[in-house]
């Protein structure tokens, strides 16, 4: 039986698309800020009705004169929302906290890109661990950030490659389970997900020389699964690394790319990733060098696309940066303060000037620069998270979403508000236990204390209460606190038989505050009568954690 992109391939081969499939593909899949895509270039329109006005289309001629009018009412100005100034702009978070997000909303990017590791939510096959990933997802919502997705990084159960690389699964299914989970938990609240990175490169590839074909079967897994879990959120191939490699290591992208069109990958993505690096080049260099591929040759992927006849999809810079910090093989890559911040904007304002087609810029990257970090040198932020000249270089060239013809979204009012879900588990305490225990958090022992962050819009002025399920706290004295003030009284003593209870406190509003606030529970010491030598401190479950408005 053929799967649907497979199916796909397969109909593409014998019949053109009809305008019909086209209007509601445009329609139906939204990209990045809640727009459809109906705000796509002009030459999308162009072909639309050159393939309705096509005699050979077998559209009757009444029906294509109402075909053209859909088409002008969904796509004049005027006649609909405004389209926003194409690109779209975002930054690539690496581990993002509230401050991080705060920054990303005053730079004046309306969007971030983050990777949600795979060996971090699945450690553990059919264990899903959500409460990071739970909390990047508010904190994007709170700020008005669309958020674009990217899953890799596989476990160790998956594959036994070494987690220093990335690698594909020994089974695809597995990966296509994960997919497909993170696609239905953030149904609606997910723009798009971008399937693996850089796969034309051995050290994202397991090692192993870079294979299109493969890839393509992993694409085609990540589409369906993406498909089946949120129908509406955008899939994007993964963006490849530029390179003039054609070896065991590294892969050409733009071979690489034709080869992924002729393993029939073309149906298998809604938008084409793309990380058009220049190693130091300013963005208007005229041409590639045996060592700097240069960052005009992005284009040269365009030309592909259409070869192939897929020119109505948009192109994402998924990632795109300068480094001051380059390492010591390659000083050349190399630039200085003032040129990070002019290639920045000089890269941005080519997009807007001559490429239409990119509808979402990325920068590499947005996160506190850490002495010896590989990717520092090219964060907008420094090693006390301060703004870099590019950071404000780029929040100038940007302009306003409001300029940008962006609406700001508003904030919705959560009551209850989840600060972790029922179906994530937190264990703290210093003893791993078999099921229905689950591993010591974040695989520390002992493993004393969890925080979560959770955003409140409207305090109000009655007071909250928070609720929690916990299973097995057996000492007095283990604490929650919440923006440091504890709560009273304690978590309870409970008996040994592994049941959930719920456990019921008082928040005053006064303790919260608009916006960011964090959680904190924290285990408490054995009594001594109790201790052993492999029992020191005590251990529980908490799931399910809430705050109601009373």
């Amino acid at each position: 039986m053929k799967s649907k992109c497979q199916a796909s391939q397969s109909a593409c081969q014998h019949f053109s698309v009809s305008a019909f499939q086209l209007i509601s593909r445009s329609v139906r899949r939204p990209i990045a800020g809640g727009l459809t895509a109906r705000t796509t270039s002009s030459s999308y329109i162009s072909h639309l009705i050159s393939h309705i006005a096509n005699p050979k289309s077998h559209i009757p001629h009444l029906t294509s004169y109402l075909l053209t009018l859909i088409i002008f009412i969904l796509f004049t100005p005027g006649c609909t929302t405004s389209a926003p100034q194409s690109p779209r702009l975002a930054a690539h978070t690496l581990r993002p906290d509230n401050e991080t997000l705060a920054l990303a909303q005053a730079a004046e990017f309306d969007t971030i890109v983050q990777v949600f590791p795979w060996r971090e939510i699945e450690p553990t096959r059919g264990q899903f661990h959500w409460e990071a990933v739970d909390q990047v997802v508010a904190g994007a919502e709170y700020y008005g950030l669309d958020l674009v997705v990217r899953l890799d990084q596989h476990p160790a159960w998956a594959s036994e490659v070494d987690l220093t690389l990335n690698a594909p699964p020994d089974n695809l299914d597995d990966y296509g389970n994960f997919v497909r989970r993170v696609a239905e938990r953030y149904r609606g609240r997910i723009r798009a997900y971008i399937i693996w990175n850089e796969p034309n490169l051995a050290i994202e590839w397991g090692g192993r020389r870079p294979d299109p074909v493969a890839f393509t079967e992993l694409l085609r897994v990540g589409y369906e699964a993406v498909q089946a879990g949120d129908p509406e959120a955008l899939v994007v191939a993964a963006g490849l690394a530029p390179t003039n490699s054609d070896d065991g290591e590294a892969i050409d992208e733009r071979r690489f790319l034709g080869a992924m069109y002729q393993a029939g990958a073309a149906p298998c993505f809604d938008v084409l990733g793309a990380h058009p690096y220049s190693f130091g080049q300013a963005p208007g260099a005229p041409s590639t060098d045996s060592r700097h591929p240069a960052f005009g040759r992005l284009a040269e992927l365009r030309e592909i696309m259409q070869e192939n006849r897929d020119a109505h999809k948009p192109v994402w810079i998924t990632e795109l940066g300068w480094t001051i910090d380059p390492p010591p093989e390659q000083p050349d890559i190399g630039v200085d303060l003032e040129q990070q911040a002019g290639y920045l904007v000089e890269a941005l304002n080519l997009v807007r000037r001559d490429w239409p087609w990119v509808e979402l810029i990325t920068v590499w990257n947005l996160s506190r620069a850490r002495p010896g970090d590989p990717f520092g040198g090219y964060s907008l932020l420094d090693e006390r998270g301060r703004p870099r000249p590019a950071f404000e270089a780029w929040q100038q060239a940007a302009g306003s979403r409001t300029e940008r013809g962006l609406r700001v979204a508003q904030t919705e009012r959560h009551n209850p508000i989840s600060i972790l879900g029922q179906d994530t588990i937190v264990h703290l305490g210093d003893t791993n236990l078999q099921p229905p225990w689950w591993p010591l958090y974040a695989g520390r022992d002992p493993s004393l204390t969890w925080t979560g962050g959770f955003y409140v819009t409207d305090l109000g002025v009655e007071d909250w209460t928070l609720l929690l399920e916990l299973m097995q706290q057996n000492e007095l004295g283990a604490a929650i606190e919440i923006n440091d003030i504890r709560l009273s009284p304690d978590l309870p003593q409970q008996d040994l038989t592994r049941r959930w209870l719920t456990v019921q406190r008082p928040v005053p509003a006064s303790i919260l505050t608009p916006g960011y606030n964090e959680l904190t529970i924290t285990t408490v010491r054995l009594l001594p009568d109790a201790q052993h030598d492999e029992f020191v401190w005590d251990d529980f479950q908490v799931r399910n954690i809430r705050l109601v408005r009373n």
